[in-house]
């Protein structure tokens, strides 16, 4: 059976009608957040650019439908991009869509007399090829990169980055009626790479949703100033070591901020389910708890991540106090699965090199906690000042 490109984009415009909707009821009814509402704004956006390209072609002279088009196109990959940052706790920044979608317009009403179908086309694809690594980017930063859904829906967006960067390349050399182009990037191939997208960032963005919540039962909720896990939840960890910070720099006391990140939290969730990376985060609360120095602080800020303030004497004390937590936690398996043992990755950064902001132990200490994520986990590494 061959499929034409008109009933191509007819079955990609189905799928993003029906992957939009679905994804809109679900928000409407069940997790109304922010991050679900600019994902919603991208599938209504897709929407859009279904029935904008379905009236340009159905109805002569209707230039309009496509321009319309166009800037929902650029709206709806720049909402999964938008909407990741969100999910990671930064700022959104629509204005950049809003403003790569402006561009898209104006070269798209300036060509329309001229270029037909086709006006605007190779601005279009690649505002889209920005926005599209863009959004692959931002799904391996933060907690989306420890998702696996958050990297599935990276690979695509490169697909869709790589395929589009392509398609522009080949229309500036050889024209819409070019073999290359005619026969690799024609519009019912661009209908399958779209509908490919549209169906699996419907999937993925409507699991992270969900395991949004999930995450809060030991992360990013709290029960008073706790998080789900028992020590201090993000906001009052910040409040409770500014106030230590402020008293030992006042009294010239040595104090270490360690950052301690659960290794492949994600296999875990994948190899035993979502409980038992739960019962990970848990355990390696309570194993804090009990490690660390009575009076010092622990923080919650993301659901695999903790941070422990303690005074000392000097760096090597610090270090010592890492080291303990290091074995305490290898000595401690999961209760209901005695072969699992946890390991993590641990940053130091002591008050002697980075003085006494909260804000730059934090980033001394993330720092530190990334490169040992990235050579492999269960190690420390002190950040030392420039």
């Amino acid at each position: 059976m061959n499929l034409d490109s008109f009933t191509l984009m007819a079955m990609s415009s189905l799928a993003v009608v029906l992957c939009g909707i679905s994804f809109i009821l679900n928000t409407s009814f069940t997790r109304n957040d922010s991050t679900g509402r600019i994902w919603s704004l991208g599938f209504i956006s897709g929407i859009v650019v279904a029935a904008g390209y379905g009236v340009e072609a159905a109805v002569p002279d209707a230039w309009w439908g496509l321009l319309v088009g166009n800037a929902a196109y650029i709206a709806a990959v720049g909402a999964l991009w938008s909407g990741a940052r969100l999910h990671n706790g930064r700022s959104p920044r629509l204005w950049i869509v809003a403003v790569v979608a402006l561009v898209v317009v104006v070269a798209t009403a300036l060509q329309a007399a001229d270029a037909g179908t086709w006006a605007g086309a190779p601005v279009l694809w690649l505002g889209l090829t920005a926005l599209s690594a863009l959004g692959a980017i931002e799904l391996q930063r933060g907690r989306l990169r420890r998702n696996i859904n958050g990297r599935a829906l990276s690979i695509v967006l490169w697909v869709v980055a790589v395929f589009m960067l392509a398609r522009t390349i080949s229309f500036l050399v050889s024209g819409p009626e070019g073999r290359s182009f005619s026969t690799y990037f024609n519009s019912g191939i661009a209908a399958v790479v779209t509908m490919a997208l549209i169906i699996s960032a419907a999937i993925a963005v409507s699991v992270l949703r969900v395991e949004r919540g999930a995450d809060s039962a030991v992360g990013d909720l709290s029960d008073g100033i706790f998080s789900r896990a028992g020590v201090l939840s993000a906001e009052s960890f910040v409040q409770t070591a500014e106030d230590h910070l402020e008293r030992a720099e006042a009294a010239r006391g040595g104090i270490a901020l360690i950052g301690a990140d659960v290794d492949r939290l994600p296999e875990v969730n994948i190899a035993f389910g979502r409980g038992a990376g739960d019962e990970a985060i848990s355990t390696f609360a309570q194993t804090l708890r009990m490690t660390v120095p009575i009076m010092a602080a622990i923080g919650h800020p993301s659901a695999g991540r903790f941070f422990v303030l303690a005074t000392v004497a000097s760096e090597t004390e610090a270090l010592a106090l890492a080291e303990r937590i290091q074995i305490a936690l290898v000595d401690t398996p999961l209760p209901d699965r005695q072969k699992i043992r946890l390991t993590a990755s641990l940053g130091i950064a002591t008050s002697f090199d980075h003085g006494y902001a909260l804000t730059a132990l934090t980033a001394a200490v993330v720092s530190s906690v990334e490169q040992v994520k990235s050579a492999g986990g269960n190690h420390i590494v002190v950040g030392t000042s420039d």
